[in-house]
């Protein structure tokens, strides 16, 4: 509890906010500033929505341009009603959106990014166990200092296959996902995220990784 009453209070100070319609909204917000400062209007902009188990899910495909003429082009995955989240149903959206794109003539090998929010209960469950082999991720801990723990939360969603039904569904496109960083990490107790305890660790009292802005690279696997 020690670790969660300092990450609570580092809260206040650098105003995070832990209720996921804020979060949603920072994301947005943090998106929009990050392409306005370089970028003209969109030259194209598509939304997809579905209707998942718990809720809807929209995909939205964004090109942007620069203004040396370089074309920028992300897809960004959301819940608008703030809805609970599953990585194997949204590899179906995915998968869904891809055909779509390849079927109108969309050349996919254009794809930069995918701009989400990890907090799929089935992605932190594996993310969490990997995190409690890690004495990188205890020492982390003690720091609360981003620089430390934002590289090591980027290598755990790439090493512990969080998102690996996107993979699969991205690899089948001939491409390659890869996380490219990761914002604002919030974490909470492992007992809570509902995963087992890895043989040999100590879980109690162990805060792991549970929400964050992601940023993933899209790019030609390496079979194509």
């Amino acid at each position: 509890m020690y670790y969660l009453d300092v990450f609570e209070k580092k809260e206040e100070i650098l105003g995070y906010s832990m209720k996921p319609l804020c979060i949603l909204l920072s994301l947005a917000a943090a998106f929009a500033v990050s392409t306005s400062a370089f970028c003209t209007e969109p030259e194209l902009q598509k939304t997809w929505r579905f209707r998942g188990r718990e809720g809807g899910v929209e995909i939205k495909l964004t090109r942007f341009v620069h203004g040396d003429g370089t074309k920028v082009t992300s897809l960004e995955i959301y819940s608008p009603d703030a809805a609970p989240r599953d990585v194997e149903e949204e590899g179906k959206f995915f998968a869904s959106v891809l055909d779509d794109l390849s079927k109108a003539g969309f050349n996919l090998k254009s794809l930069d990014s995918i701009l989400s929010r990890f907090n799929e209960p089935d992605a932190v469950k594996r993310v969490a166990v990997y995190a409690a082999s890690s004495k990188q991720w205890r020492g982390a801990l003690k720091t609360y200092q981003p620089s430390v723990y934002y590289p090591l939360v980027t290598s755990f969603l790439n090493e512990s296959h969080a998102y690996q039904e996107w993979d699969s569904v991205f690899k089948s496109h001939g491409l390659a996902l890869k996380v490219a960083g990761v914002e604002e990490v919030l974490v909470e107790p492992f007992s809570k995220v509902g995963a087992s305890c890895p043989v040999a660790a100590d879980c109690s009292n162990l805060l792991v990784p549970s929400d964050a802005f992601v940023q993933m690279n899209i790019m030609p696997s390496r079979s194509q």
